[in-house]
């Protein structure tokens, strides 16, 4: 087993917000995952939202998003997208792992975090089991929800 590649969020911003709208899935994943430039307006005028970019060491290789939802008080990881040139490397875990941290440490977490993702999406699905979300049966706007288990 390959040990997991380190990864940091920073924000989005000026200075690397055009990167990271260059980030790409690969073509059959497109209808996954929302374009990073969509979540970016989204987290514009959501403020529920906070939008971060991916980096191992000075590369930027991904987008990861998460909010707390109003409606049901959860916090949700609401996207997670690694460059096509970057996957399959453990980026996607490190960032799910550092992602339930950050949440993890906010003063208001939620007993539980939600994911969700296209039934189709047999890697994520086996990548959020991995780290420990349960898939609770339910489908959501067409999609898989997932949780995990907070432990205090």
């Amino acid at each position: 087993m390959r040990n997991a590649p380190t990864v940091r969020f920073e924000a989005i911003d000026q200075d690397n917000w055009e990167d990271c709208v260059k980030l790409e899935v690969k073509e059959e994943q497109r209808k996954m995952v929302a374009p990073n430039w969509f979540s970016i307006i989204q987290a514009a005028y959501d403020k529920s939202y906070t939008p971060l970019s991916i980096y191992h060491e000075d590369t930027m290789v991904g987008f990861f998003m998460y909010g707390k939802d109003p409606d049901d008080g959860l916090y949700w990881i609401v996207r997670l997208m690694i460059d096509k040139k970057f996957q399959d490397r453990g980026y996607g875990e490190a960032a799910i792992r550092l992602g339930l941290e950050l949440i993890k440490r906010q003063e208001d977490c939620s007993p539980e975090i939600v994911i969700s993702y296209k039934p189709d999406n047999e890697a994520a699905g086996k990548l959020y089991e991995r780290v420990g979300f349960v898939p609770t049966g339910r489908i959501i706007e067409g999609e898989t929800e997932a949780r995990y288990k907070v432990l205090r």
